[in-house]
């Protein structure tokens, strides 16, 4: 506060003098300004004394001296006196300032006189020329730092390294300017300021590590805002160093001036550095002032005379013998220097490079870069020496990021202001740093080799940036423990990252591209096939991959980077994949992004320059050459992967796309190769691809029937015990269709043992799911079909030999093996959507005889090599039958794609595309009710019981039926009727009867008189289980009382309704109906049937009222009310019951 409140007034007072001596006459303001100054003094002599005022003591003292400069000044404005005369003056009062300072002990007095010495020394070119400005600027710099050591004061330290710098910065910065009366010489002489500036430098280099830890201003001021409390060494270099490199800006188009400035720099404050950090100071002075005299006769005997050594100015050659002695001083004691100043250091250097050094084209006479890249890459060298020397991880980590991150930031950088400059209407200024392909090539590749030597040599924990995460939030923990920070793992992503960038930008053409990128790629490789390299290979997969198909997709380049990537999977599954399964399904995943991008057909977005030179490959034989080398290195070893399913599917969805870009580009050898590659990799992971699995499963079949010889034992003597996996199993066997009860203790044991075909499933699906999108595409198309069905049923068929070589079973769904029933679905939407897709048509049916063939042997081969074929067989049957009836109702249903049940006439049409699948589909449904026929004799000669049940019966005989034209679905029926009637199953019977009039129904469209009789034939059944129900009370049938009565009305009253709706017939049927049910309720005491024969007789009288013409006619309203009284006397016959 006090200081903040100093410097206020010391602003106010001197904006008071300023307009004093602007807006009052000369003699008055000299008056004013003289009191003033007087005032101060006093008030100073009066207050510094005094510890609470001293503050404002000195204040005053301070105001008091820049009211007499600026008096003297004005004396020169108002032409009392010249410009030599002000200088003595202000040199005089300059005197008194040090004077007063001492007077006072304080040294914001005398800091004021250090800056009035600078500014004389400005203006003093005015008079004694750019030597004059000089001579005073390095006297005012000895003033300042003679005062410092005189008072040991740090804060005149600080000022005199700081402002000295400044001054020569801005003198050289600027070229001169006038301030009021005052001209400010500018330093056009070159050496002059070179070696002005080396020598202020070496002293206030030399200060800086005297007073090194002295508190001052500027670190005081420092902490007041918050940011720490740096050391005087520190905060006066860095303000220094401002200035310097304001000078050294300055002179930017000498390359050799600016970088001697440099080295010079890097001399004395890293000297100074290595005092401060413990090194004895003759030490370092010795070497550096013996190089000095020889290295400023160089500059001195060169000046203004050209080369002195070849084509090296006197400059250039300074820069050189200055760099080699400032290095050999620095890294003979390089230990005394922390890591965090080398890794500074070399982010300063480099900036500093990138600004000095020219870089232009070579169209234009430039290097393209090479210098500055050269430099460049010899700074990372030494980073890279020090980092592995000292095992720096800073240092490491700065030789890893630098030489790819500053490329990066200043593309995007120049980029961005290029696009800020067009966007608003300014010129475009083009590149402003200009690499060419080859040397910034050259230098990507040493910071590859780098990048790896310096990993390799930190060790095996390497190097992570994020180590220093706390962990304290969740993204920190995660971004710390993903490794994405570790130093190997951003020696991947960050180069492909610039490279990707630079690439767009004109940074590379596609010769040094591919050599960069294949370059970054083996070196990383090799590491991690030696063991060397810390990271996920995964993660490292996947960085590839990204990386790669980005280049693709902006730059083309299909086939080398393609081939590259694919190189690099194989080699990390054949080095990793043991240890790293999820490489596997993520290498073929990964694979199959190239050949992706290539199948979408994109152009690049910028094809890069010598892409021609390069041989164009079709793209389709290289995809299958791509898909083959994975999948050489994975099926090998697919048998011996844990989680099977995951890179089984990803080696089935390469196998695809690779065959859709084969497909796409109608390359016949690709499309042979790509199929015939996807069988033989199919037949291959089914044949060999679940050992794992089935090892797994034949542990568990093994562990329960030991479990059964266990129970066995138990069971034999003693007290036994019942296991409650025992209760389980026969409790599935119970329900299982295709499972019997046994008498076998391992074999119920192993009921639920089964192994589950992962990898046949995902091929199987896939199949189907390709096939599905075909037929929807392309129509009906029994090549398809059939070609599709061999696969799966030789699948299949490899799948149940080997599961019985091992004595294990498939899982079953609905009793048929898992594999044969997706099969079965599978062909059967095929078949189905195929007739939704172009040009289909319900009458061409071809593939629907396929299906059926395809169909019978999948179902035969469920029953190869099985037994409990009475169990089995009627299983099949159903796997036959239910799927080609869900299939025609779905097809009947979706835009009448197949034809509608019972409605066909298998004797018109084509005989290959119409008749013959009708009479095979016929036959097949023949010989499928032929041997359940067969089946249930033989389960009744062999006592095993009825195992259908009635509504089963029933309904599969309507299945065949309602896909029958009519044979067979009569054969059903009549088989139906006879074994309902012999098990004594009501349900099945009730459900044949009204089936046999749709089988009858069916036969119409090609038999045109069991149409022209059905009403009859209706009628006369209807009457019959009429007739019949009124029987089952004399000969004790009330089992089939229900079904009989339910049956004689559907058919009576819809025979009723289709015929004699509007006339007498139908209200006597139901009088006839309901005088018959109610008589059975009564005689066997059924409520039910009592109240549904009232129900008829309301129902006939409302039918007769309504829709009966000439009811209320008296002769027939007669009958028809004696009726009705006969009908409720019987209903109080019942009264008593």
């Amino acid at each position: 506060m006090n200081w903040g409140l100093m410097i206020a007034m010391i602003l106010v007072y001197s904006a008071i003098g300023v307009q004093a001596g602007l807006a009052l006459s000369p003699l008055t303001a000299i008056a004013v300004l003289v009191l003033l100054a007087s005032l101060g003094f006093a008030l100073g002599e009066m207050w510094v004394p005094n510890p609470r005022m001293k503050i404002l003591g000195v204040t005053w003292v301070i105001i008091s001296m820049k009211v007499l400069y600026g008096l003297a000044i004005e004396l020169n404005r108002w032409d009392y006196i010249g410009l030599e005369a002000l200088g003595v003056i202000l040199l005089t009062l300059v005197a008194v300032n040090i004077f007063v300072a001492y007077r006072h002990d304080h040294d914001a007095i005398a800091a004021q006189s250090t800056l009035v010495l600078l500014a004389i020394g400005s203006t003093a070119g005015s008079v004694l020329g750019e030597m004059g400005v000089a001579g005073m600027i390095l006297i005012a710099t000895l003033l300042v730092h003679g005062l410092a050591l005189h008072r040991q004061s740090g804060n005149l330290a600080a000022l005199g390294v700081a402002a000295s710098n400044l001054w020569i910065g801005m003198h050289a910065i600027t070229g001169g300017f006038e301030f009021g009366s005052l001209r400010i010489l500018a330093l056009d002489d070159s050496l002059l300021l070179f070696v002005l500036l080396m020598v202020v430098s070496a002293i206030n280099a030399t200060m800086a590590a005297r007073f090194a830890r002295e508190e001052n201003w500027f670190s005081q001021a420092f902490k007041v805002v918050g940011l720490g409390q740096p050391g005087l060494w520190g905060v006066s270099v860095s303000m220094g160093m401002v200035g310097a490199l304001l000078a050294v800006a300055s002179s930017r188009e000498d390359v050799g001036y600016a970088l001697g400035m440099v080295s010079f720099l890097g001399a004395c404050f890293g000297g100074s550095y290595l005092v401060v950090r413990g090194v004895e100071s003759m030490r370092v002075m010795v070497p550096l002032s013996i190089a000095a005299a020889p290295l400023v006769a160089i500059l001195v005997l060169g000046d203004g005379s050209g080369d002195l050594v070849a084509w090296i100015d006197s400059y250039e050659l300074f820069t050189i013998l200055a760099t080699i002695v400032t290095g050999f001083v620095l890294l003979r004691d390089q230990d005394r220097v922390t890591d965090r100043v080398l890794w500074v250091g070399s982010v300063v250097v480099l900036g500093l490079l990138v600004i000095l050094v020219p870089t232009e084209s070579s169209d234009s006479g430039g290097d393209g870069g090479a210098l500055l890249l050269g430099l460049l890459a010899a700074m990372h060298i030494g980073t890279a020496i020090l980092a592995v020397n000292r095992e720096s991880s800073a240092l490491a980590g700065i030789t890893v990021l630098l030489p790819w991150g500053w490329v990066l930031i200043e593309e995007l950088t120049e980029e961005a202001i290029r696009t800020l400059l067009v966007a608003n209407d300014r010129v475009d200024p083009g590149t402003m740093i200009d690499l060419e392909p080859f040397p910034l090539g050259a230098y990507l590749a040493t910071a590859c080799i780098l990048m790896v030597v310096v990993n390799v040599r930190m060790g095996n924990e390497g190097v992570n940036l994020a180590s220093k995460f706390l962990g304290l939030s969740e993204v920190s923990a995660s971004v710390r423990d993903s490794g994405a920070l570790q130093l190997w793992s951003i020696g991947l992503w960050l180069p492909m990252l610039t490279i990707l960038l630079m690439s767009q930008f004109g940074g590379f053409n596609a010769i040094t591209l591919i050599i960069l990128v294949s370059m970054l790629v083996v070196l990383h490789l090799v590491c991690e096939v030696m063991g060397l390299r810390i990271g996920d290979p995964v993660a490292m997969a996947a960085i590839l991959t990204v990386s790669l198909v980005a280049m693709q997709w902006r730059n083309g380049l299909f086939v080398p980077l393609s081939a590259l990537l694919c190189l690099s999977l194989m080699i990390l599954m054949f080095a990793r994949g043991s240890s790293r399964e999820s490489l596997y399904t993520g290498g073929l995943a990964l694979m199959s992004m190239p050949i992706l991008l290539a199948l979408s057909g994109r152009d690049p977005v910028l094809e890069l320059a010598s892409t021609d030179v390069l041989p164009d490959f079709d793209s389709s034989m290289v995809s299958v050459a791509l898909a083959a080398g994975v999948l050489a290195v994975y099926l090998p070893r697919s048998g011996t992967i844990e989680k099977l399913l995951n890179p089984a599917l990803a080696a089935l969805w390469l196998l695809v796309i690779t065959t859709a870009l084969a497909f796409s580009h109608e390359d016949a050898i690709a499309q042979t190769a790509s199929l015939g590659m996807f069988a033989v990799s199919s037949i291959w992971l089914v044949a060999r691809g679940e050992v794992r699995a089935e090892l797994r499963s034949i542990a568990k079949r093994d562990s329960r029937i030991q479990m059964a010889a266990e129970a066995s034992k138990g069971g034999d003597g003693g007290v036994s015990t019942y296991e409650p996996i025992r209760g389980e199993m026969e409790a599935k066997r119970r329900k299982s269709r295709h499972k019997g009860e046994t008498y076998s203790l391992a074999e119920l044991y192993t009921t639920d043992v089964s192994h589950k075909p992962t990898v046949v499933l995902a091929i199987l699906a896939l199949v189907l799911g390709s096939g599905v999108l075909i037929g929807l595409l392309t129509g009906p198309n029994p090549l398809l079909l059939v070609t599709v069905g061999i696969f799966l049923t030789a699948l299949i068929a490899i799948a149940r030999a080997r599961t019985e070589r091992l004595d294990l079973e498939l899982p079953h769904i609905f009793g048929m093996e898992m594999p044969i029933a997706a099969a079965i679905v599978g062909l059967v939407a095929i078949h189905v959507i195929s007739h939704l897709g172009p040009g289909s048509s319900n009458r061409d049916l071809l593939d629907m005889a396929v299906l059926i063939t395809l169909l019978l042997a999948l179902s035969a081969i469920s029953l190869i090599g099985k037994d409990r074929l009475l169990n089995r067989i009627p299983i099949a049957l159903d796997w036959i039958v239910l799927p080609l009836l869900a299939g025609r109702m779905l097809g009947a249903v979706m835009v009448e794609a197949l034809p509608f049940p019972l409605t066909i006439d298998p004797f018109e049409g084509s005989m290959l595309e119409w008749k013959l699948p009708w009479l095979l589909l016929e036959s097949v449904l023949i010989l499928c009710v032929i041997a359940d026929i067969l089946v249930d004799r033989k389960r009744v000669q062999l006592e095993r019981g009825d195992w259908k049940g009635a509504t089963g019966r029933g309904v599969r005989a309507l299945f065949v039926v309602l896909i029958s034209f009519g044979p067979a679905g009569i054969l059903a029926v009549a088989s139906c009727i006879d074994q309902g009637w012999r098990y004594r199953q009501p349900t099945a019977v009730g459900l044949a009867i009204p089936a046999g009039l749709l089988a009858l129904i069916s036969t119409g469209a090609w038999f045109e008189t069991s149409i022209e009789v059905l009403p009859e034939i209706t009628l006369l059944t209807g009457l019959v289980l009429l007739v019949l129900c009124a029987l089952t009370v004399p000969l004790k049938g009330e089992k089939w009382t229900m079904m009989l009565a339910v049956n004689s009305h559907m058919l009576l009253i819809m025979i009723g309704l289709a015929g004699y709706a509007t006339s007498i017939v139908l209200p006597t049927l139901l009088i006839v109906l309901s005088t018959t049910v109610w008589v059975i309720g009564i005689m066997q005491l059924r409520r039910t049937l009592r109240i549904w024969g009232l129900a008829d007789l309301i129902l006939a009288v409302l039918v007769a009222l309504i829709f009966v013409q000439g009811i209320t006619e008296p002769v027939t309203l007669l009958i028809a009310l004696m009726v009705l009284a006969g009908e409720l006397g019987l209903g109080l016959m019942a009264g008593p019951a």
